[in-house]
């Protein structure tokens, strides 16, 4: 807890937890409303994949606008540009226009943006706090987005069942001002960085060159791939999980996204306690196996008694997995490449995420829930073995 001694991490964290309280918020309402419009599990999944296609197609290029621009300028745009995306879809559901292209049209520009957003906040990460204290720092960060996830979902739901989606959806575009006005109140150098001219192809494809030429960072892309890819799919899935599998209504659905951000927040409690990046090699492979077999025993869970406790696995081993390869990412990343090297951990999750989201909800749709589930987890557990027999050489690449 040392590095909230730091003022402008305690400004950037405090105003990134405002502003995911509110996404969470509108997050479940928003799942919830497209499965009342739909009643589609792959319909469900066509919005994920539209706000996670642009950083598909787009990732390790946004990598490269990280490193350009200011990341105060970069950061207010952004946040002014997913306010406006909420701000019109609570108007449309209030006079009751809304329809579901709307939400669709609404999260591919929300992906866009965010596709520039995501690394340019984390790198500032490590400008606002000295390098020796970025492993403590990141976990710690990425605490806004999941004690978000604990205490939005429970809000969402219960302002969902009593008001409307409308509400929330108001409630998530006015808490991007939380995060604008912290940036603004910054004081730590935001500029980019400085580098040598360099031709623009060169720019943009540096990012990727490093990350596989370097073993330890190919394989953690890799294995990290694979969850997105074939783990994660049951985040989209989870308005049919809570309903059909568990029997839960919207309040329901509210405290099964709350247990999971609850197992994200313990696990991020966890690795802050460890200051050195050495032991996450480790941490990242014992994590994908947890979850892949959580996704496993979630296709048998039946009512919520099974289910929360299954959920609070997966939220923790997907956040172990994850924040430990962000650590790695950009501990190992040189200062003049790390939004471009940090571009490709968030394109390993966001940008392969949408196949597997629209595979599993086509599954889902097509079979049942539970077999899209035993296959994902499955392929993960393969993968993590995968990951196990990697460990040498990998290990032999480069000690940190």
């Amino acid at each position: 807890m040392r590095v909230f001694r730091h003022r402008d991490f305690r400004l950037l964290w405090s105003g990134a937890l405002f502003s995911f309280v509110g996404s969470w918020v509108q997050n479940v309402a928003q799942s919830w409303l497209i499965y009342e419009l739909t009643h589609s599990e792959a319909l469900l999944g066509l919005v994920a994949f539209c706000q996670s296609a642009p950083v598909s197609l787009l990732g390790p290029i946004a990598g490269a606008l990280a490193d350009m621009f200011d990341k105060r300028k970069v950061l207010v745009g952004c946040q002014l540009g997913f306010a406006a995306g909420a701000l019109y879809l609570a108007a449309a559901v209030y006079w009751g226009f809304i329809e579901y292209w709307h939400i669709l049209i609404v999260a591919t520009f929300s992906g866009l943006i965010a596709t520039i957003e995501q690394p340019t906040r984390q790198t500032t990460v490590s400008r606002v706090v000295p390098q020796e204290e970025l492993p403590s720092a990141l976990p710690l960060q990425a605490l806004t987005f999941n004690l978000a996830r604990v205490v939005g979902p429970a809000i969402g739901g219960i302002l969902l069942a009593s008001f409307g989606a409308q509400l929330c959806y108001l409630i998530n575009g006015l808490s991007y001002t939380a995060l604008i006005l912290a940036v603004l109140a910054i004081r730590s150098d935001l500029s980019p960085s400085q580098r040598e001219p360099q031709p623009v192809l060169d720019l943009l494809t540096e990012g990727v060159k490093y990350v596989f030429s370097h073993p330890r960072l190919k394989l953690l892309f890799l294995m990290e791939t694979i969850v997105a890819v074939f783990g994660l799919p049951y985040i989209a899935l989870m308005p049919a999980i809570a309903k059909d599998m568990l029997g839960l209504d919207a309040r329901g659905l509210g405290i099964s996204m709350s247990m999971i951000g609850l197992g994200a927040v313990t696990s991020l409690f966890l690795l802050a306690h460890f200051t050195g990046a050495k032991q996450r090699p480790l941490i990242v492979r014992y994590a994908m196996t947890a979850m892949g077999l959580g996704v496993l025993a979630l296709s048998f869970a039946t009512n919520p008694w099974l289910g929360y406790p299954t959920l609070f696995l997966v939220g923790m081993a997907a956040v172990a997995q994850f924040n430990s390869t962000n650590v790695l990412f950009q501990v190992i990343a040189p200062e003049r490449l790390r939004g471009r090297v940090l571009s490709m951990h968030i394109w390993a999750l966001a940008g392969f995420g949408p196949m597997g989201t629209l595979l599993f909800g086509y599954i889902a749709n097509r079979f049942s829930i539970p077999l899209s589930l035993q296959i994902g987890g499955a392929i993960v557990v393969l993968g993590a073995i995968w990951g196990w027999a990697s460990q040498p050489a990998a290990e032999g690449a480069e000690e940190l």
